[in-house]
């Protein structure tokens, strides 16, 4: 049976659209403070420009509370609220169900020859899930109403 070899990782930042369900990625070399930055500066420019309102639930990883990183989340105040989950609370972010469901079909008990391979792996189920009309994933504007209301 082949084997890797070594346990080669892919971080990968992730956003998920409550509303809509809609999986945004970015795939990097290493996880720190500077990709998480160029992250939400992705998503703040190019997906959630024309929002009036953009919430963030992020949990807390060191990454999430860099200097950089507050400093920008202040600068886009009002427009952008950051919700901080509670911690040790992984049940309570929607997008750690979604990191399970995607290592269960699309990486779990694989071979991967190379990490592009794995890479394509995960952008593969990232996209098919996105073209999904219904999924998991999506939240009920119900049931995310209080969360933003106490916000």
């Amino acid at each position: 049976m082949p084997s890797a070899g070594q346990n080669r990782r892919v971080p990968v930042f992730g956003a998920l659209d409550a509303v809509s369900g809609e999986v945004t990625a970015l795939l990097t070399a290493k996880k720190c403070g500077a990709d998480f930055l160029d992250f939400l500066k992705f998503l703040s420019g190019k997906h959630y420009a024309e929002q009036e309102r953009v919430y963030l639930f992020l949990d807390n990883c060191s990454i999430h509370h860099t200097r950089a990183v507050r400093e920008f989340l202040q600068s886009q105040r009002p427009r952008v609220r950051v919700i901080w989950n509670a911690a040790y609370a992984p049940n309570l972010n929607l997008i750690e169900r979604f990191w399970g469901h995607l290592k269960r079909s699309a990486i779990h008990n694989y071979y991967f020859q190379t990490v592009e391979n794995l890479e394509d792996a995960i952008l593969g189920a990232i996209h098919s899930i996105n073209r999904q009309l219904d999924h998991p994933f999506r939240l009920n504007l119900k049931t995310v109403q209080p969360l933003l209301a106490a916000a």
